[in-house]
């Protein structure tokens, strides 16, 4: 959330940003390179004999070929690969960055980096020298996800194709904001849950398959399911906590279902299957916890 909070703030404050995605990122990190930031930082030998097998043990793949690393890539799902991997982008990145550009205001996540601009020329010019600069670590930018970004809001009104960028499961775009002092609206340029963070959660509701679930009561469906609700509003619901309510509005969906299936009553009635919904929501109006924090639907 905090790296949120900065990238937020800096897209007030800044009109351009680059949307930076390294392709392959995970399989084409250079050993010899990496080794060198690992050596500096790690004293002993025992350790670094260590890395240097996990980065060139092979990969058995479905086949039962071993795929050998040939002098580059880190074992993806390996407890140590992200680790290395920042540390290899610590210096391919953002030290450059650091000595190159000592103004710009930019975040990181392992791979996945934004980078805020004054202006759009600066941008240009600047994606240029990445491009360069990953080449030189033997690393690409991926050509369709890396992008130039236009922070449009009321303020910024010129024209631009590209107005949007995902980071960490938001989407940053222009939003109709109400401002708090005058009660009016306007647009400004915000983040919130993106699309794809939406339909990774309704995926997740389609695999466990809530109107299946064996339960014998309402009570034991909201015990097994608030973990992962508390989870998604804890995180999504950081910023923009009503742009959830679509999510919410699908779980309310297949508890209904949940009903009709398990109540006889209810199957060939919608209706009452929604009314049953609304009484429970009325009389446990802490039952699930969505319902807690006040996004009821």
């Amino acid at each position: 959330h905090q790296a949120l909070a900065s990238v937020r703030a800096n897209c007030w404050q800044t009109d351009w940003v680059i949307d930076l995605d390294i392709k392959g990122f995970f399989d084409n990190i250079d050993h010899e390179k990496l080794m060198l930031a690992v050596n500096k930082h790690v004293p002993e030998n025992w350790v670094r004999m260590y890395i240097v097998r996990w980065l060139e043990m092979p990969v058995q793949l479905k086949s039962g070929v071993l795929e050998h690393r040939q002098g580059k890539g880190t074992p993806q799902g390996g407890v140590i690969s992200p680790l290395l991997a920042n540390l290899y982008l610590h210096y391919a990145l953002d030290k450059w960055l650091e000595l190159t550009n000592p103004t710009l205001k930019f975040a990181r996540y392992a791979d996945d980096a934004i980078i805020h601009c004054k202006n759009k020329e600066q941008a240009e010019y600047l994606l240029r020298q990445l491009n360069a600069r990953m080449k030189l670590c033997g690393l690409e930018l991926h050509p369709d996800k890396t992008k130039v970004v236009y922070c449009k809001d009321r303020r910024r009104r010129a024209k631009y194709e590209i107005v949007k960028f995902d980071f960490l499961g938001y989407s940053f775009q222009p939003r109709t904001t109400l401002c708090k002092k005058t009660s009016k609206l306007f647009l400004g340029f915000d983040c919130a849950i993106s699309i794809n963070s939406r339909k990774r959660i309704a995926d997740k509701l389609e695999e466990i398959k809530v109107e299946k679930l064996s339960f014998r009561s309402i009570v034991g469906v909201a015990h097994y399911l608030n973990p992962m609700i508390r989870g998604w509003v804890n995180y999504y619901g950081k910023f923009r906590k009503s742009e959830l309510m679509k999510v919410f509005q699908l779980l309310r969906k297949r508890i209904v279902r949940w009903a009709r299936m398990r109540y006889k009553r209810y199957k060939t009635k919608l209706n009452l299957a929604y009314r049953w919904y609304e009484r429970i929501k009325k009389q446990f109006p802490y039952l699930f916890y969505h319902w807690q924090v006040g996004l009821t639907c």
